[in-house]
């Protein structure tokens, strides 16, 4: 059933050094790493003109077992594979084996031919690498990846995901999925857009961002700057961040140093994945986009849509205090909204902060 309601995607933070240190922006220390992100074509049928992290939807070549060669080319067979990437915590829906079964897009993908915890994360590389041109692989000989040759893979890719393996059959190495580390699974939510994506967020950690391009199709602009310059230009709507955006970057804003926030990523990568669903509700002053954990999101949410959206008469102040646990995006306009999450989050993840308050506080 979920492969008629949604598709499969991977997406990936990346976080790069910062040549600039002790910036301060609104009363404390900015952090000392920067973020990609890519705009997307403004006659894109999802998302239109939003800021997000590279990412796209998964393709059956990312389960590929010509992969297996690849890594054994490397020295790691599929038993190395899976104990370095299948942990205890529970396997979150979209790399349940039932799914892929149900899933129209990837029906030609062989029951158990990789291990999903890796072709995820070799989508996540493989829609990284079409979008901006940043290839992440591992186990190189040497150096042969001229940066002309490198665009004409980009473009062959781009039109033939199943060139991607044949890129490392030719060059060598892999790509580097030990470099990216699990960090949080958002569903598309119901009634906001007809194309809904269950996504495995991904992060990955770069001293430098270099030589970024756009394909000029569904990528035509970027931006790599402070978690918080970004949501102050999305608060300053010169640049459009769709939810998931706006609530990690809510996330990250609070770690100011590379090197803990890499700690963070490594050692929590490895406690769970969670995925959220936003619910929306309609109130008299905006909208809530409530979150698993508040007050408000229900014990059994609709994830196929049936349900219309919930309306209650009263404002997004009146239903703040009413509440005890709150895990929420309140909404008033397109760049009017705030995090508030007081509630801990599973896996030892990171609550999102509500930088809003402290934007308008020093504004005033």
């Amino acid at each position: 059933m979920a492969g008629r309601l949604w598709r499969e995607a991977a997406t990936l933070i990346i976080v790069s050094r910062s040549s600039q240190l002790n910036v301060k922006r609104h009363g404390f220390s900015d952090t000392d790493y920067q973020l990609l992100l890519l705009k997307r074509n403004q006659k894109s049928a999802f998302m239109p003109s939003a800021f997000v992290f590279p990412g796209g939807v998964i393709d059956s070549s990312d389960f590929s077992q010509d992969w297996l060669d690849v890594f054994k080319r490397c020295g790691y067979t599929a038993s190395d594979l899976l104990k370095e990437f299948r942990h205890q915590s529970p396997l979150p829906e979209f790399y349940a084996s039932s799914l892929y079964q149900a899933n129209s897009s990837l029906a030609n993908k062989p029951a158990h031919c990789i291990l999903p915890e890796v072709g995820f994360r070799i989508g996540a590389i493989r829609e990284t690498f079409e979008e901006s041109g940043i290839l992440l692989a591992s186990h190189l000989p040497g150096n042969p990846f001229e940066q002309r040759d490198l665009e004409q893979w980009r473009t062959s890719v781009h039109r033939d995901p199943t060139r991607f393996i044949k890129l490392f059959q030719e060059l060598g190495g892999c790509p580097a999925v030990w470099d990216l580390h699990e960090w949080m699974g958002w569903l598309t939510p119901t009634h906001t857009f007809v194309r809904r994506f269950d996504t495995a967020f991904y992060i990955t950690f770069m001293d430098t961002i270099t030589n970024v391009t756009t394909d000029d199709n569904e990528i035509v602009g970027l931006e790599v700057a402070f978690p918080s310059a970004i949501l102050e230009q999305c608060y300053n709507k010169t640049l459009w961040l769709p939810p998931p955006q706006i609530y990690e970057l809510s996330r990250l804003v609070q770690v100011k140093a590379y090197e803990e926030l890499k700690r963070f990523a490594e050692q929590r990568g490895k406690l769970g994945f969670d995925r959220y669903m936003p619910v929306m509700i309609i109130t008299s002053n905006g909208r809530l986009s409530v979150l698993p954990g508040d007050d408000l999101y229900p014990e059994e949410p609709d994830y196929i849509g049936n349900e219309a959206i919930r309306k209650i008469d009263s404002t997004l102040e009146e239903l703040r205090e009413a509440s005890t646990h709150l895990n929420r995006i309140e909404v008033r306009g397109p760049s009017d909204f705030l995090c508030l999450v007081n509630i801990i989050p599973k896996y030892g993840h990171i609550p999102a902060f509500n930088y809003l308050q402290v934007f308008n506080q020093e504004k005033s």
